[in-house]
Parts: structure tokens; C-alpha cells; sequence
């Protein structure tokens, strides 16, 4: 499996424009959020935070996304008696309005990402990816990008 610079190098070959956000940005979005974030989420916010060609297209993860996904994920937590997110729980990944990411931001480099998605009668998040990186990873497959 490639690491996330690695995913980077092959975004860019494959012709994807990685637009990434500021140092102070992505200092602001912890502030604002009261966490920390993972050493790897950092890369990816400062290599593609605002953006990455065909990549993760159509799914709301890059900075301009990040607030109102919070509030998405936490409607759809009311509308579906879901329990409430874990202390620092940060949702990064929201596709659609009807599924969404999140990983606890407690310190952890490459965390666990937990996932839920409506219409599977779904009573709690579930782990998805044992690490950040392979859910990046697995986002080139979602992209249709060959790897």
C-alpha cells in the first residue's frame, strides 16, 4: 500500500492539480474545532486540502467542505437515533449527505476511520479503514485513478 505522499505523486502524474491549503488554515480548522489533527490528515490538508482533481470528486472532504459537514453528519445522527460521536471525533469525509467518515483526533498519527451510511438500518458507526492512509487509498479506487 502507498503512503500519502506516494498517493500524491500519483495524483499528480495522472494529471490531478493538487491545491493545498495554508499552514495558518489548517491551524484555524484545529482552533476552531478544538482538536489535533493527525500527522497524516496535516499532509493530506497541506499537499490537497483544497482540492485534487478527480479525486475524491463529488465527495465533500476538502476545506471549504469542513463545516458544514460537521453539522451534515450531526443531522444525520438526529434523523436516525444514532449515538453521539466519541470525544474528538473529527468528521473529514461526507459523500452525498448520507454517508460520512470520522477518525478521533486523540493524538494518534495514522488513526481508525469509522463510517456510517443510511438506508442499511445502521444502528452505529462501524470501523471502516484501520488507518487514514488506506482510506486515502482507498479513495483512488472511488475515483476510478489506476494505481
Amino acid at each position: 500500500m502507498m503512503n500519502l505522499k506516494q498517493i500524491c505523486d500519483l495524483l499528480v502524474r495522472t494529471g490531478n492539480v493538487l491545491i493545498p491549503c495554508t499552514e495558518v488554515e489548517v491551524t484555524d480548522l484545529e482552533k476552531k474545532f478544538d482538536v489535533i489533527f493527525p500527522a497524516v490528515y496535516k499532509v493530506f490538508l497541506l499537499s490537497m486540502g483544497r482540492g485534487a482533481g478527480e479525486y475524491m470528486l463529488g465527495s465533500s472532504c476538502f476545506y471549504k467542505d469542513l463545516f458544514n459537514i460537521q453539522e451534515g453528519a450531526q443531522e444525520l445522527m438526529v434523523e436516525n437515533h444514532l449515538p453521539e460521536l466519541p470525544e474528538k471525533a473529527f468528521v473529514f469525509w461526507m459523500h452525498q449527505g448520507y454517508m460520512f467518515a470520522y477518525f478521533i483526533a486523540d493524538g494518534t498519527p495514522d488513526p481508525k476511520v469509522y463510517f456510517y451510511t443510511e438506508g442499511k438500518n445502521m444502528k452505529h458507526y462501524i470501523l471502516d479503514y484501520e488507518t487514514l492512509t488506506e482510506f486515502f487509498y482507498g479513495q483512488l479506487e472511488e475515483s476510478g485513478i489506476q494505481h
